[in-house]
């Protein structure tokens, strides 16, 4: 067994922008993402709220090498965090079948 050291970005916000910071990520670079349905609470309240039979608050998540990282946090970073309620943050990872993410760019 194979172990790739990849990135996990990780993303909590609005379900608003969740949509449009995936399709970055993707034209970024990442191969792929996972949206999830979250609760919690934070500086801007409890997000636990539903509406319309949606979650208001979603996690989104990249597995990507570290450029690829680097460039999602920093789209976020500059679009999202001045005017929603949203979070980000990168962990290391091993990954089996990591050949699935890296070089595919």
């Amino acid at each position: 067994m194979q172990l790739y050291p990849l990135k996990l970005v990780t993303i909590v916000g609005e379900t608003l922008i969740m949509e449009d910071i995936a399709d970055e990520g993707v034209k970024l670079g990442a191969s792929g993402f996972t949206i999830s349905d979250v609760v919690g609470h934070g500086s801007r309240s409890t997000r636990n709220v539903m509406f319309s039979g949606e979650a208001k608050t979603r996690k989104l998540e990249f597995v990507v090498p570290a450029d690829v990282a680097v460039s999602i946090l920093t789209f976020v970073s500059r679009q999202y965090f001045e005017h929603y309620a949203c979070i980000a943050w990168l962990s290391d990872v091993s990954v089996v079948r990591g050949e699935e993410y890296v070089g595919k760019r």
